[in-house]
């Protein structure tokens, strides 16, 4: 945050956590469902502003928030957020269910 935006951060805005309920139009448990992954909707810096996680944000927040999902994609496995899918639209979905390759699945 202070590279990219001139501030530290000082929270992260939680939309999901734990919640026992299955994939978006699946039949499989959610990675939620075992506690297994986190949904950011927004992060607030030192400075107060805030962050959202959206399709078209400021050019200076897309940079940040580029930077944020590239550095997650490697520790998680699954990174997805705007642009991915309708459901991931407001947030950044991160979690670490182990692939079938050993790889990561980020968009």
């Amino acid at each position: 945050a202070k590279a990219e935006l001139g501030a530290e951060l000082k929270s992260v805005g939680q939309a999901s956590a734990f919640v026992c309920r299955h994939r978006n139009g699946g039949g499989k448990l959610s990675e939620h469902a075992f506690g297994n992954a986190l949904d950011i909707a927004s992060f607030t810096l030192s400075d107060g502003r805030r962050i959202d996680i959206r399709p078209a944000p400021p050019e200076k927040d897309a940079k940040f928030l580029n930077a944020i999902r590239k550095a997650a994609c490697g520790p998680f496995k699954t990174v997805l957020g705007p642009g991915s899918d309708a459901d991931h639209s407001l947030h950044l979905h991160l979690d670490l269910a182990p692939r079938r390759n050993g790889g990561t699945f980020c968009q």
